[in-house]
């Protein structure tokens, strides 16, 4: 493990994961390096990110980076308490890579495996930021996350709009990726699991190219039987905070 000085944690990054547990000091860092090692064959290097302490530091493996942060401040840890209502006495926090050269696919499955091994060693709760999916230990041993599935990362939700009488289905999680979430309005009474399969079908295929679609742009699916056409762009609040939509129809 090396160690070097370099600037304090406290920056304004939005996590990506936080965890949070009750019972138990915070895993050194070599425990979480051995548990990652054994479960998806390592190695992880460390890198400690202050020249005090060992509680921020860089988790590494190959190209795949992730900063982690078991022992955040006071401040820090109320602030979340009281965003989340959460009683947890104990928090780290978990930043994606800021790196765009690498593949964001699996910059996330690396991010992703260690919210994992932390929550499986503390047995504690995972709060996924950008889909607002809680994860307890038993959702993580369902997911092994042993190799890149767009339904690992992405969430698909949809509201009732009963005035308009249709429906309004949309990603959350997409942001991980530096992508707009996505959106299609369907009548009321359609299928909601067909219409959820076609938008993560849609997520995968922007997530593969790497770039939002242009109002205007169409995308085939299905071998060419399908074709979507982007008609629209806005910013939503309905989750406490401005996201960017693109929404899509089928032609």
């Amino acid at each position: 493990m090396k160690k070097i000085k370099k600037k304090k944690p406290g920056s304004q990054a939005l996590p990506a994961f936080l965890v949070g547990w009750t019972h138990g000091e915070p895993p050194p860092p070599g425990y979480i390096a051995a548990w990652f090692d054994e479960a998806y064959g390592g190695p992880l290097r460390i890198r400690f990110l202050t020249s005090t302490g060992y509680h921020y530091f860089e988790a590494a493996h190959t190209q795949w980076t992730v900063e982690v942060n078991i022992e955040p401040s006071t401040a820090i840890l109320e602030q979340w308490q009281g965003r989340l209502q959460w009683e947890q006495t104990q928090l780290a926090l978990l930043f994606s890579p800021t790196n765009p050269a690498i593949d964001r696919r699996d910059a996330q499955l690396h991010v992703a495996r260690m919210a994992r091994g932390v929550t499986l060693l503390t047995d504690g709760t995972t709060y996924d930021v950008a889909t607002g999916v809680y994860l307890n230990p038993s959702d993580w041993r369902d997911r092994d996350l042993e190799v890149f599935r767009i339904s690992d990362h992405i969430q698909v939700e949809h509201r009732d709009d009963v005035a308009r009488a249709r429906m309004w289905f949309h990603t959350r999680g997409l942001t991980k990726f530096g992508l707009d979430e996505i959106e299609t309005f369907q009548p009321m009474g359609l299928s909601g699991r067909e219409v959820k399969d076609t938008v993560l079908k849609v997520a995968g295929h922007l997530i593969q190219q790497g770039k939002n679609p242009k109002v205007g742009e169409q995308i085939v699916l299905d071998g060419g039987d399908t074709q979507w056409t982007f008609v629209r762009h806005r910013t939503d609040s309905a989750y406490g905070v401005p996201l960017a939509f693109r929404e899509f129809i089928l032609e």
